[in-house]
């Protein structure tokens, strides 16, 4: 009992003891230093580990990539099993396809392990499907106005007046100058359907399941057996060691383990 005390003291004064041992607990013997030596830069590796920018970096991107992933293949899927409630936040006739999306997530960081997720809709660059016109139009902000279900007033520009399949069968012309009003755009499924998928999602357990599937876990393991790998500098034979070169010796190894693959 007296000798893991003494073990321990001496490990801790480490963070004090510059060329000489500490003359509360002075280190007599090698094995003694050397042990104290390993217990410091364990302990050193765990602390600095929490404030590690390559760690946090490297866990944050990680999940989050797994997570953006398998978000944008669940709404995928809503989308081609409910095309009605999602095909707005994809370009036209293009629903359900990845390459086609009109959204995506964004990370943000909150500079400590861990981070924020929110999502932002991209603005459309293919025209509206017309087969009545050559002339091409771009709805750009089709999935914002569509999943608000923002009114939008259409008017003639370049023609006359409009003309538009009216999804009965027949084909509706409007007088000259006139315009149209659409108070439910996209449909009346579309409104706020993305933002439901959207909780649906981070709510379940969809997203615990995408921070299993990261595989950041395994990476840890793997990584920590290499950091907690006593450095040759620690190995060595000596009377003293410098608190200071430990703890540097735990942050490099973290940054060799992470810096690289952040």
């Amino acid at each position: 009992m007296a000798s893991s005390e003494l073990l321990v003291a001496t490990a801790s004064a480490l963070e004090t003891v510059g060329s000489k041992p500490s003359s509360k607990y002075p280190i007599q013997e090698t094995l003694v230093a050397q042990v104290s030596a390993v217990i410091y830069y364990k302990s050193m590796v765990m602390s600095e580990l929490t404030t590690s920018k390559s760690f946090k970096t490297k866990f944050n991107k990680v999940i989050f990539d797994q997570i953006n992933e398998d978000f944008g293949s669940y709404i995928d899927a809503q989308a081609r099993t409910k095309p009605k409630s999602l095909h707005h936040v994809y370009e036209w006739q293009k629903t359900g396809i990845k390459e086609a999306r009109l959204f995506n997530l964004n990370k943000i960081d909150s500079g400590e392990l861990g981070f924020g997720v929110s999502y932002k809709f991209n603005q459309s660059r293919t025209a509206v499907p017309n087969k009545y016109s050559k002339r091409k139009n771009v709805f750009k902000n089709k999935a914002e106005i569509m999943e608000k279900g923002i009114t939008v007033v259409v008017s003639p520009r370049f023609a006359e007046r409009l003309v538009f399949d009216s999804g009965l069968g027949y084909t509706v012309f409007m007088p000259k100058g006139a315009s149209v009003t659409i108070t439910k755009p996209g449909g009346v499924a579309a409104k706020q359907s993305f933002e439901t998928a959207y909780k649906r999602f981070f709510t379940s357990n969809l997203v615990n399941l995408s921070i299993k599937k990261s595989g950041f876990q395994k990476i840890f393991t793997y990584k920590m057996k290499d950091i907690l790998r006593v450095p040759r500098e620690v190995r060595k034979v000596k009377y003293v060691f410098s608190g200071r070169m430990l703890r540097a010796e735990a942050k490099q190894a973290i940054e060799n383990a992470f810096g690289g693959l952040a």
